[in-house]
């Protein structure tokens, strides 16, 4: 019985760190479309409303996902930690060569709200081995959102003015990236012998990513400002 606890408070854990995570990705894509494209209200209101129609398109398609629900989870997790580790570069050196960056921006708040989206179905359907349809689905929920409020008040306190555009994203990336090698080595022995050494790899290539892109990040993003001022 303990056993089935601690897995499913893992789970529960997961999924407060991806609303943590996911909420502040898209205040932190907000704030970039308010920078370079201007009307932050439009902006805003935009950005995180699209994010919350491809969560809903996220959890229509999970249904497509039949087995190997774990190896998916954390496939989607290791894809999240990437793509919102590197939001912010990919919008400033692509703000500083093309005039396409909206649509970078938007493309990115849809794509995180489709990984989430997919994400918090498929970790009820895991979950549903430790607790009784009653209380996983609402346990599961209400994680999500808690993860949410804490996202909101760690951008505004922290996040934005503290860690800047350039690391918050960052610290989002190594949170999914966390709960990815805490679920792998959690669960390990639910994956059959050859998805792990997959796994493993897609761990440490991911985790060679996040570390090399907090060296280079700041350096970037310099260079983009400049390019983009001086083509003014």
């Amino acid at each position: 019985m303990e056993y089935l606890k601690r897995n499913s408070f893992i789970l529960k854990l997961a999924i407060f760190a991806t609303g943590f995570a996911g909420i502040v990705a898209e205040y932190t894509l907000s704030t970039l479309a308010t920078y370079f494209i201007g009307n932050s209200i439009f902006q805003w209101t935009m950005i995180v409303s699209l994010m919350l129609f491809c969560m809903g398109l996220g959890s229509r398609l999970s249904k497509l996902i039949t087995k190997n629900l774990i190896q998916n989870f954390l496939i989607l997790e290791t894809s999240l930690s990437l793509i919102v580790a590197f939001s912010s570069v990919l919008v400033y050196t692509l703000a500083s060569i093309s005039e396409y960056y909206g649509i970078v921006i938007y493309s990115l708040s849809m794509l995180i709200g489709l990984l989430i989206g997919l994400e918090i179905p498929l970790v009820v359907r895991i979950n549903k081995e430790y607790e009784d349809l009653k209380s996983n689905i609402s346990s599961i929920l209400e994680k999500d959102y808690y993860g949410s409020l804490i996202g909101g008040i760690f951008f505004a306190f922290i996040g934005l003015p503290m860690l800047g555009l350039a690391y918050t994203p960052f610290v989002l990336g190594i949170i999914n990236f966390l709960v990815a090698l805490i679920v792998f080595f959690r669960f390990k022995d639910k994956i059959n012998k050859r998805s792990t050494l997959r796994l493993q790899a897609i761990l440490f290539v991911v985790f060679a990513a996040l570390i090399t892109g907090i060296s280079f990040t700041e350096p970037i993003i310099q260079w983009g400002e400049q390019k983009k001022y001086k083509d003014k």
